[in-house]
């Protein structure tokens, strides 16, 4: 009897342990929280996205606010700080350390545009915007910018791979020519770059200058940076084609 007993026993409480839950069942359980885990994921990435680019933007307004240069606006990004030309749609990245300068040409000045211009280490950047006064072509502008800028210098072609960017398909950019050389600055080899497009009238310039021994990497992130621009410089100048005409 009392083995009777202790079976029973046994036997009550294997009755009372709950089945396995199956996968499907799992599946049901688990899958609204890991829908929440995956939205709180995004609102976590969204929240440091929108707080970069206001970081940015607080750096680009408070040089906007120190140099009261018109026609100049915040263009920062999540990926960086920026401000635009309005008026040729030319953006100035500024960059993480260094120096950085920006201007208008003097009212006096018988071209309208303006400049921007940046030193990370020994690298040298410069951008013009330039709307000219008296009518010209891409190539005489260009070849006019490239003797004042090599004049004096003891210069030849440079001869590296141009920057993957470049030898991308220009679909949907305006006309652009650029020229790379290896100069010799005061007894310093550098590469120099030049570059320039035009659009509407506006002139786009882009200008690096580098130690030599750097040139390819200058080249790959000048040419990178020459894209990025340019398709921003064309976007600015179709909207402001578009905004004539309505």
């Amino acid at each position: 009897m009392r083995a009777d007993a202790g079976e029973r026993k046994r036997s009550a409480a294997l009755t009372t342990i709950a089945p396995l839950p199956s996968r499907v069942a799992c599946r049901e359980r688990w899958e609204p929280v890991l829908r929440l885990l995956v939205f709180a994921m995004v609102v976590l990435v969204s929240a440091c996205a929108k707080s970069d680019q206001a970081r940015h933007s607080d750096v680009a307004s408070s040089i906007l606010q120190q140099r009261g240069t018109p026609d100049f606006v915040d263009a920062s990004t999540a990926d960086y700080a920026a401000i635009r030309h309005t008026p040729s749609g030319m953006i100035c990245v500024l960059p993480e350390s260094g120096a950085f300068e920006f201007d208008l040409f003097p009212a006096t000045a018988t071209n309208a545009g303006a400049q921007c211009s940046s030193t990370e280490g020994e690298v040298v950047t410069g951008w013009v915007a330039v709307n000219f006064h008296e009518p010209t072509t891409l190539d005489a502008a260009f070849a006019s910018a490239v003797a004042q800028l090599t004049g004096g210098l003891q210069s030849q072609n440079w001869l590296g791979r141009p920057s993957p960017a470049d030898l991308a398909s220009p679909e949907g950019l305006p006309h652009f020519r650029i020229h790379r050389l290896r100069a010799n600055f005061d007894g310093e080899e550098r590469y120099l770059r030049i570059s320039m497009a035009e659009m509407d009238g506006w002139y786009l310039q882009q200008i690096v200058s580098s130690p030599f021994a750097n040139a390819p990497a200058s080249e790959a992130a000048a040419g990178e940076a020459w894209r990025e621009v340019l398709n921003s410089f064309a976007a600015a100048r179709r909207d402001a084609a578009a905004q004539s005409v309505q």
